[in-house]
């Protein structure tokens, strides 16, 4: 299992989200609001951007479909620096809650 974390532009989200909805076996999508703080381009001037956080844990094979996903549905325009990044990482253990099963 990996978790996919995709730090973009908070204008973003809802294409994003659409997208991923046409994905077989939806995934779950944890949206977290943020504030994230960078440098402007060339200067030294800090500014803080509007960015969300998606936690998106999915099966190794799909994997690589959603961040294909996620990187074409975040993207603005023809690419800008502070569009965001993409994070994936394996998941060691998962557990439900209500259950008790490892998944």
């Amino acid at each position: 299992m990996k978790e996919i974390k995709a730090y973009i532009r908070a204008h973003r989200t809802d294409p994003v989200i659409d997208a991923l909805a046409e994905v077989p076996a939806r995934p779950g999508i944890a949206v977290v609001a943020l504030k994230e703080v960078g440098h402007r381009a060339g200067g030294n001037d800090i500014r803080t951007v509007d960015m969300v956080k998606l936690e998106i844990d999915v099966p190794d094979a799909q994997a690589d479909t959603v961040v294909e996903i996620v990187l074409a549905a975040a993207r603005t325009g023809a690419g800008h620096p502070g569009d965001g990044k993409v994070y994936v990482s394996d998941v060691a253990t998962a557990i439900d809650i209500a259950t008790g099963h490892v998944l």
